[in-house]
């Protein structure tokens, strides 16, 4: 799991995620944003977004596939480099 907060805006971080990552499906839920990264059915990581008074909120857990697709040293690359 990777848990991390950041000045961006959810929307924005969401933004810079889909540009960065294969297969992105992003659905929202009030003001939380949830992106499944992966098949839509059988996501490899979840990444849910939550606006606080700051920026956001980005958690991240492995999904119920059994893929590492993206491979999960990417992934926390790209949600480092899109945090900032």
């Amino acid at each position: 799991m990777i848990y991390a907060s950041s000045a961006r805006s959810a929307a924005s971080v969401a933004g810079c995620l889909q540009e960065r990552l294969p297969n992105v499906h992003a659905s929202r839920d009030g003001n939380m944003t949830e992106l499944s990264v992966g098949s839509r059915s059988d996501a490899s990581y979840l990444v849910t977004l939550t606006p606080n008074g700051y920026g956001s909120v980005i958690r991240v857990t492995h999904g119920a596939s059994a893929s590492n697709d993206p491979p999960e040293e990417e992934l926390r690359f790209d949600v480092a480099r899109c945090t900032t």
